[in-house]
């Protein structure tokens, strides 16, 4: 049988020892679960973040993974903590629209946290990814159905959400994730680009700008292009990138979070 997958994702950073004793936790609980440090480099508090890279890799993980996730300013306020069961994984964290991928799901089950007997003891009131989160994914691995830690919850906290939008024949969109090569990750998927021009526009008829600057068409690598250009692509999260080959393109052109994104498809010449 496979050691059941524990995946965590925090703002801890790792300069601390935040992170280790969450470990510490799981493993106390269930010894044989296998912890996949997700990312830990969440800048404090920022939840849409952190939601962000939930949606992003949580695809990544066979059913029945468990996500543990603690980006949580409100920690030790009336804020809930939640386990969910939706998309056939798990997802347990606070109420603040973190676990937003989770809850967007049509077959999503919510349940509140509030059986202490699940909780390491004491709780403090700082430290819940240690003390309520941790051990509450390790009994999740162990077979614990969600209702024995708490009520179903129906109204929990969502991230607002901004979609593309069909305005004529462009499809607009924004920034919404620069990564660590400075690329512009774009809310534009590869399915919402689908559904606006159809699944078999050809890749050189789209235009593609950012902040009103043409980008150009679709390339197909990163190395399609010489070093110093600019290019678009559809990445490996299925979402529309914008790059420059061998740079930094958030750097270059200041570019950030929010910033808009358009797109339409350059129609064939009319035969004569």
């Amino acid at each position: 049988m496979p050691r059941p997958i524990v995946t965590f994702l925090s703002d801890f950073g790792t300069q601390d020892w935040f992170v280790g004793v969450v470990h510490g936790v799981i493993q106390t609980v269930a010894p044989d679960a296998h912890v996949v440090d997700l990312n830990h480099t969440i800048p404090p508090g920022n939840i849409a973040r952190g939601a962000f890279v939930i949606e992003a890799a949580a695809q990544d993980f066979p059913p029945d993974t468990i996500h543990l996730a603690v980006v949580d300013p409100g920690v030790g306020t009336r804020r809930r903590a939640l386990a969910v069961h939706a998309r056939g994984q798990y997802f347990v964290g606070p109420d603040n629209g973190l676990l937003e991928w989770a809850l967007s799901s049509p077959d999503a089950v919510v349940h509140a946290l509030v059986e202490e007997r699940w909780f390491r003891r004491p709780v403090s009131r700082t430290f819940h990814g240690r003390d309520i989160f941790a051990p509450v994914a390790g009994h999740i691995t162990r077979g614990v159905p969600l209702e024995a830690f708490g009520p179903p919850v129906t109204d929990p906290v969502r991230l607002p959400q901004a979609h593309p939008q069909l305005r004529g024949d462009e499809l607009a969109g924004r920034v919404v994730f620069i990564d660590r090569f400075g690329n512009a990750l774009t809310n534009l998927t590869s399915a919402a680009l689908a559904g606006a021009f159809g699944a078999d526009a050809p890749d050189e008829r789209f235009d593609v700008r950012l902040l009103d600057r043409k980008v150009g068409a679709l390339a197909r690598s990163y190395g399609d292009a010489p070093v110093g250009t600019i290019v678009a692509i559809i990445g490996s999260s299925g979402r529309l990138e914008i790059a420059q080959v061998g740079g930094d393109i958030a750097e270059r052109l200041g570019i950030g979070e929010g910033d808009p994104v358009s797109v339409r498809v350059i129609p064939l010449p009319a035969h004569s």
